[in-house]
């Protein structure tokens, strides 16, 4: 009995060591859109703090915020991966460039969602929206409650946002934290497959000098 105890405080560190913090998750729709026009959305995928992975591609989109779907419980951001093209703006005139990413979203996004969620004096929605913007080579991560002041009270807590990230929509219809914001790779034809880029590299080193 006496060695039992004798270990028992060691046994208790290291559950309490082996035990991770919950991640910060909220209930959130899909959205992705565009705010310069129709875009053809191929690929783009998320990864949370989690190593959870969630799919915001959309086919065709234009329009902000876009195409929707019912998403469901999502922690942080913490990665970007995608691949889209710009629509000419002419009717049925195909597309004009391309355009891919693979790029890490700053540390600061589970803060940003987090200072939106209390950013409300009346306004208590349990879901938001998560959305991601294409712009040609551009594209932005938003988070947002959407809280519209014609028809719900968005009057914010008094010093609810010290850092000023809460700014408002691209339509100036409700107010957004900006998760991530960057540019990725362009071109003025599609990009090469994995498998085809495979392939070529093969008969690179297979080719005589």
């Amino acid at each position: 009995m006496t060695k039992w105890k004798a270990f028992l405080p060691l046994l208790l560190s290291v559950a309490v060591l082996g035990c991770k913090p919950e991640p910060y998750t909220v209930e959130a729709g899909f959205t992705n859109g565009s705010t310069t026009g129709r875009h053809i959305v191929s690929k783009m995928t998320i990864t949370t703090l989690s190593g959870g992975r969630a799919n915001f591609a959309m086919g065709s989109v234009g329009g902000y915020p876009g195409a929707h779907s019912g998403g469901g419980k999502i922690d942080a951001p913490a990665y970007i991966e995608g691949e889209w093209a710009k629509g000419n703006p002419e009717p049925s005139s195909g597309l004009i460039s391309y355009h891919r990413i693979s790029a890490p979203i700053p540390d600061n996004a589970e803060a940003k969602m987090k200072t939106m969620d209390n950013y409300y004096q009346n306004f208590d929605r349990d879901y938001g929206s998560m959305e991601v913007i294409v712009d040609g080579p551009r594209v932005r991560v938003f988070y947002s409650k959407s809280c519209v002041d014609m028809y719900d009270d968005c009057t914010p807590k008094q010093g609810a946002d010290p850092n000023g990230w809460v700014v408002r929509s691209p339509k100036n219809q409700t107010d957004v934290v900006v998760l991530f914001d960057g540019k990725g790779e362009s071109s003025p034809t599609p990009f090469p497959s994995a498998d085809t880029a495979t392939s070529e590299h093969r008969q690179k080193a297979n080719s005589p000098e």
